[in-house]
């Protein structure tokens, strides 16, 4: 008896062990390994065709974005607050939520220049901050805020500098969509564009310093620390390093509306997917990222249909042709009115304690 209990014994020991290898090699695949090869598959491609990201073709990660993985990983907001606070406390934190984005698009239309510039530092911060989560008890450290700005200063940085000249075509952009509603409360139009090329190459280039700067203190605090950290923290730190420079060879090689909108849905939104799905599942179980993506997606339908009701109004009104490229950029305009109100919610979530 006591051999058949050591037997059944070793044998779930042994199960266990290979369910937990198999999801972590699973999770690898899809969060890790696949965001890797797509960038770089299409850093090849533009390698290979040696020419600016056609129009028709840089606009189509924010168009993918409309209806799969970027959207719906901001719309799903609401429901990962029900997940949290019900009741009145549910209704206020939610009408905080919907006045901040109405005070956020007010703001834009007001002082558009300067909320252009905000919405920058915002997108730096939250890009670099969502993939480096703080510990719930000790808050923000040096090393969670030189690891965001290393990542945010790349991602940001990069199409700023080098390519400064199409980066003030798409703000300028950006605010000639606001332009009627500054007609409406007889604003005057403003002078294009909007911001000099120089200034924005500037802007970049040291934002690119600012990242290498951090990423140099990253490095020499883990090779100053081996003995303590180990050695499997610094070949991780590396992994970053290499994932988020091979990000930057994209933005580089191909147009800041492509570079940026590429990063968006294959590392920023799609790997907020494992996170936000734990807060809307009902059970702690691990799930397919399948699954995960659809819970997610369901989750986001109640925000997601106002705002392509609103989107595809907005659409109508504003494209004489109803180009796709204008799609694109009021899709942006949303991220950009959305954005704050969403990385409180995500610095929230990031000091709440872990669920089983």
């Amino acid at each position: 008896m006591f051999a058949t209990s050591q037997s059944v014994r070793r044998k779930l020991i042994f199960t266990d062990t290979t369910c937990a290898n198999f999801e972590l090699s699973v999770y690898t695949a899809w969060y890790t390994i696949a965001p890797l090869v797509a960038v770089a598959l299409l850093i090849a491609l533009s390698a290979f065709y040696q020419q600016p990201t056609p129009k028709e073709i840089e606009v189509l990660p924010w168009i993918i974005g409309l209806f799969f993985i970027g959207m719906p990983h901001g719309a799903a907001d609401l429901a990962v607050l029900q997940s949290k606070k019900s009741g009145w406390r549910l209704v206020n934190t939610f009408f905080c939520y919907i006045i901040s984005m109405i005070g956020v698009f007010i703001a834009f239309i007001l002082t558009p220049e300067i909320s252009l510039v905000g919405f920058l530092i915002l997108s730096l911060w939250h890009f670099g901050s969502s993939e480096n989560p703080k510990s719930a008890e000790y808050g923000f450290s040096y090393q969670h805020l030189l690891m965001s700005f290393a990542k945010g200063g790349i991602v940001i940085g990069t199409p700023l500098a080098f390519w400064p000249t199409a980066t003030s075509g798409v703000a300028t952009e950006l605010i000639t969509l606001v332009e009627p509603a500054r007609s409406l409360l007889g604003m005057p139009l403003l002078a294009h564009p909007i911001y000099q090329a120089s200034h924005i190459a500037t802007t970049g280039m040291t934002l690119l310093a600012i990242a290498l700067s951090c990423w140099s203190f990253i490095f020499f605090h883990c090779a100053w620390n081996t003995k303590t950290l180990g050695i499997q923290k610094m070949l991780e730190t590396c992994g970053v390093f290499i994932a988020y420079s091979l990000v930057g060879i994209l933005e580089i090689i191909s147009s800041p509306l492509f570079g940026i909108g590429i990063y968006f849905l294959a590392f920023h939104s799609w790997k907020q997917m494992p996170l936000i799905s734990k807060f809307l599942a009902s059970s702690g179980a691990k799930m397919h990222p399948v699954r995960q993506v659809l819970i997610v997606h369901k989750a986001a339908m109640p925000l997601l249909v106002p705002t392509w009701i609103l989107l595809a109004g907005a659409w109508w009104w504003l494209s004489d042709n109803a180009n796709f490229r204008d799609l694109a950029l009021l899709s942006l305009l949303v991220y950009l009115i959305v954005t704050p109100a969403h990385e409180v919610l995500c610095e929230w979530l990031s000091t709440e304690p872990e669920t089983a």
